[in-house]
C-alpha cells in the first residue's frame, strides 16, 4: 500500500528503530529503503516496519545521503519531518530589494532584526542568506558602512521590519520590486544537515 507521506505524518508519530538500508537518487527522485518500527501501521512493533519512502521533484536542499546509510544507526531520520513550504515565512519568494544612499548608523541592530527574524521563523538558512555582504559580519560592517549599497532582498514578511528599522535610524532607503520562484510543494528533513524541498512525499510497505 502506497501513503501519502504528509498526510501520515500529521495523523502518526515517526518512532524509532528505524534504519535506512538502502539509498538511490535517480534524476530529481530520492528513494529511502527503511526498516524498523512500523509506525504507520494501526499496531506497531519495534520490527515490524518495512518501507520505501520516495521523494519526487526535489529542488534545492543539503543532501547527505550516505551519512543516512548505516546499519548500526537505528535512530536514523532523527530529525524526519515534512512541512508545507506555503508555512515558512523563509521560503517565501523573493519580493523585494532594499538599496541604501548612506551609511548605517547603527549597523548591528539591523543584523539583529533579520537575525531575531529567521531564528522566530524556523529558518534553515541564515541572515547572510537575506543581508547583502554578511556571510562574515566584519565584511557586511565594512559594506553598509558606504554611501550606497544593496542592504537585502528577501520575502514580504521581511520587508517592514527593515523599514521600520532603517527608518528608526533615519537612513534613505528605497524598495525595489523582487522576482523570487516560489519553493517546491514540500520542505523535508530528515537528518542533522540534511534537508531539500520536493513535490510529493509517499511511503510504500514492502
Amino acid at each position: 500500500m502506497i501513503y501519502d507521506l504528509f498526510a501520515l505524518l500529521n495523523e502518526k508519530t515517526f518512532s524509532h528503530p528505524s534504519t535506512v538500508a538502502a539509498a538511490q537518487m535517480a534524476d530529481d527522485t530520492l528513494r529511502l529503503t527503511v526498516r524498523g518500527c512500523g509506525w504507520w501501521k494501526t499496531q506497531p512493533t519495534w520490527t515490524n516496519g518495512d518501507a520505501i519512502l520516495s521523494f519526487t521533484g526535489i529542488s534545492h536542499g543539503k543532501l547527505g545521503v550516505p551519512a543516512l546509510v548505516d546499519p548500526e544507526d537505528d535512530e536514523a531520520l532523527g530529525d524526519f519531518e515534512i512541512i508545507r513550504s506555503d508555512d515558512l515565512d523563509w521560503a517565501q519568494p523573493v519580493t523585494f530589494l532594499i538599496y541604501c544612499s548612506q551609511p548605517l548608523p547603527e549597523p548591528l541592530a539591523l543584523y539583529d532584526v533579520v537575525e531575531r527574524w529567521v531564528e522566530r521563523s524556523s529558518g534553515i538558512k541564515a541572515v547572510h542568506d537575506f543581508l547583502h555582504g554578511a556571510t562574515r559580519l566584519s565584511t557586511f560592517l565594512t559594506y553598509s558602512n558606504t554611501s550606497f549599497y544593496m542592504l537585502a532582498q528577501g520575502p514580504e514578511s521581511l520587508r517592514p521590519l527593515l523599514a521600520n528599522e532603517l527608518t528608526r535610524q533615519n537612513v534613505r532607503h528605497q524598495f525595489e520590486a523582487g522576482h523570487g520562484c516560489s519553493e517546491s510543494r514540500y520542505l523535508v528533513r530528515l537528518a542533522a544537515g540534511t534537508w531539500f524541498f520536493c513535490e510529493s512525499a509517499t511511503l510504500e510497505e514492502i
